[in-house]
């Protein structure tokens, strides 16, 4: 198949095309930026993003010039809002939307433009794939049809992502056999990093020779930063800013928990991820977090901005080996099973295939 993606520049986008390139399509990636994706055809469209009617003309008429020029046997539209409201504009069939999150749950309630728009997108959908059922209902509730909605994870690459003896990580942070609190989410608000400083903060207290590793970045570190050296912690707290995607398992196998806490959230690849390395997690009560996490079955349930019952959780989980050891074991038996990189990628050829072969 010739299959053509346009979506913004994320590893999400390039996990995913990379795949169908080495299953021998010949793939094309039409984007606003220079990228290099192995076996990927680059179609650049050097545009800064710019929210205002000339650059969705610009990008609109590149689209259509580079189907065109390709001729491709299906085209697929990473995100709704943007990238959606462009692949559907261009009137191409087949045609596949995939949402990733902000798009269904903020951005069609932030005015009756974008609702109209976001269900312009799903009406022009041939199939419509999200990484939560949550999600899915989310677009239903939007007036999507059913029949054209279908969970597909993102996946985890199961070689990659695997329970392991702890790296030298902690011999290079100088945390030896410490108990340590692992979060991968951003520096912004909706992923309440604030709060997880707290809790930990009030955890120290009990355990004072814990540490906290904090991968992220973002809009917000300067604040996180200011907020852990107002209370004193900065010897117990490791910033590592973004890590090589390579390294994020090493980091993840010295953990003894993972934190991921935001207001709002599809299927988080960190909860995924930590999950398929063994690490016990305390997740907010998010529809789309329920799906993975039962409370106190392999993970714990709390409210993401209630710092005290994070304290609590996170106290008892770093007491109790033995309940760590049982959620391990349950969330990597759980990841194979369903999150499969390899399992969801090969699902989604066939409904490509299918949909190809009804033009």
């Amino acid at each position: 198949m010739i299959l053509c993606f346009n979506g913004p520049k994320n590893l999400h986008t390039e996990r995913w095309v990379t795949y169908f390139a080495r299953c021998g399509h010949e793939v094309h990636l039409v984007i606003d930026e220079p990228v290099e994706y192995e076996g990927i055809i680059v179609h650049c469209l050097h545009l800064k993003q710019n929210k205002n009617p000339l650059y969705f003309l610009k990008k609109l008429f590149g689209l259509k010039r580079i189907i065109k020029e390709i001729q491709p046997d299906l085209l697929h539209s990473h995100y709704i809002t943007g990238e959606g409201y462009i692949g559907a504009l261009t009137g191409f069939h087949p045609y596949v939307t995939s949402i990733w999150g902000t798009d269904i749950y903020i951005r069609p309630h932030k005015g009756i433009d974008e609702k109209l728009f976001t269900k312009f997108v799903m009406k022009r959908s041939d199939l419509i794939t999200a990484d939560s059922q949550d999600q899915i209902d989310a677009a239903v509730d939007l007036g999507a049809s059913p029949d054209k909605c279908r969970v597909v994870q993102w996946g985890v690459d199961l070689r990659m992502f695997r329970p392991a003896v702890a790296s030298d990580v902690r011999s290079r942070l100088g945390i030896g056999n410490s108990p340590v609190v692992i979060s991968q989410r951003k520096f912004q608000s909706l992923y309440n990093i604030d709060i997880i400083v707290q809790a930990f903060s009030n955890t120290l207290a009990i355990l004072p020779a814990a540490h906290l590793i904090l991968t992220g970045a973002g809009f917000d570190e300067a604040k996180v930063r200011d907020q852990v050296h107002h209370l004193g912690i900065e010897a117990n707290v490791h910033f590592t800013g973004y890590l090589p995607y390579d390294d994020l398992p090493l980091y993840l196998n010295t953990a003894d928990i993972a934190i991921s806490i935001p207001s709002w959230d599809g299927t988080a690849m960190a909860i995924l991820e930590a999950m398929a390395c063994g690490v016990p997690l305390i997740v907010s009560d998010l529809a789309s977090n329920r799906e993975w996490i039962e409370d106190g079955k392999n993970g714990y349930i709390v409210q993401p901005r209630d710092h005290e019952q994070l304290t609590d959780r996170m106290i008892e989980l770093l007491q109790d080996r033995a309940c760590r050891e049982r959620l391990s074991s349950q969330n990597v038996q759980i990841i194979q099973e369903r999150a499969d990189h390899e399992k969801h990628m090969a699902r989604m050829e066939t409904y490509y295939q299918e949909l190809c072969e009804r033009k």
